[in-house]
């Protein structure tokens, strides 16, 4: 009983929806989304500007105190109503520095949902991004605006989720069938394999006459597994699985063409330790032609 008041408590201080607010076009067509999501989710909007350094603590941040944000959120605010008035929609300007400050968000949000990484994928790994810095350490699910396909939520186009087997990979896939419910949309469940996994330093002449067979077999049955029971749970949505050969992120990349949302799950890593080991995440914040969501266990 305990166990279940704790969770219920927990669900209740998680809401609303979080979109950091810089000035740039990005964050302005990330914000667009998230107020289309809220929308979706029924759920509040908060558009959050923060500032670039830590404050001294005699400082306040009162309304108007801080002109050239309240701008940003001014403008924010009017793209994201676009003349309606059928969202709820809160507006602060937060203390930096901006990762810093967001990680603190995330502790009681639903989800956020931050603009384009401004940096290429290798230049992050050696100076930092702010985006990569909340997606690996955010206590919520966050989504990075790739911003090709356009900003409204629709039921035309799937959400697609990375399936590993992983415990960040089943976060993926439940709020992967969450959102898929609330957007009316399909979801294609994708799970890769290769033999580079499967048989390590194996000499590749050996590779070719090996029998994939048996191995496929199981990588379905994987999957199959990880999606176990979510069906029932939500019986609207239409399922497709997917097993291909190939890495990870050049077959999600390739699903994110046709997809509205790409939802995987996040081990946190470093930006430098993810570029010596490999990080599906981070390709994709890059590199999607879609909005990745980043799941992490909060």
């Amino acid at each position: 009983m305990e166990a279940v008041r704790i969770a219920m408590t927990t669900t209740r201080i998680r809401h609303g929806i979080v979109a950091g607010i810089d000035g740039s076009e990005g964050a302005l067509e990330a914000a667009a989304w998230a107020a289309s999501a809220a929308r979706h989710l029924d759920e509040p909007l908060r558009l959050v500007h923060v500032l670039p350094k830590y404050l001294k603590s005699d400082d306040q941040i009162d309304a108007g105190s801080h002109p050239a944000g309240e701008k940003l959120l001014d403008i924010a605010e009017q793209v994201v109503l676009d003349g309606q008035r059928d969202l709820p929609v809160e507006r602060n300007v937060e203390p930096g520095p901006p990762a810093h400050a967001l990680v603190e968000l995330s502790k009681t949000a639903r989800m956020m949902v931050l603009g384009p990484a401004a940096t290429s994928e290798m230049r992050s790994v050696y100076v930092g991004s702010d985006v990569v810095r909340v997606s690996n350490r955010a206590e919520c699910p966050v989504v990075v605006w790739r911003g090709i396909q356009g900003h409204e939520v629709g039921t035309d186009r799937p959400v697609v989720v990375g399936v590993d087997g992983s415990e960040l990979s089943d976060m993926a896939v439940a709020h992967a069938f969450e959102f898929a419910a609330f957007f009316g949309a399909p979801l294609v469940a994708v799970h890769t394999w290769s033999e580079h996994s499967t048989l390590g330093a194996w000499y590749s002449e050996e590779r070719r006459f090996t029998d994939w067979q048996p191995h496929a077999q199981q990588e379905t049955a994987l999957l199959a597994e990880s999606l176990a029971g979510w069906s029932e749970k939500y019986p609207d949505v239409a399922v497709t699985r997917c097993v291909e050969r190939g890495k990870p992120a050049r077959v999600l990349l390739e699903h994110s063409v046709d997809a509205q949302l790409m939802a995987v799950g996040s081990h946190g890593r470093t930006p430098f330790t993810a570029s010596i080991v490999g990080s599906t995440s981070q390709s994709l914040i890059h590199h999607a032609r879609c909005p990745v969501l980043i799941c992490r266990k909060g």
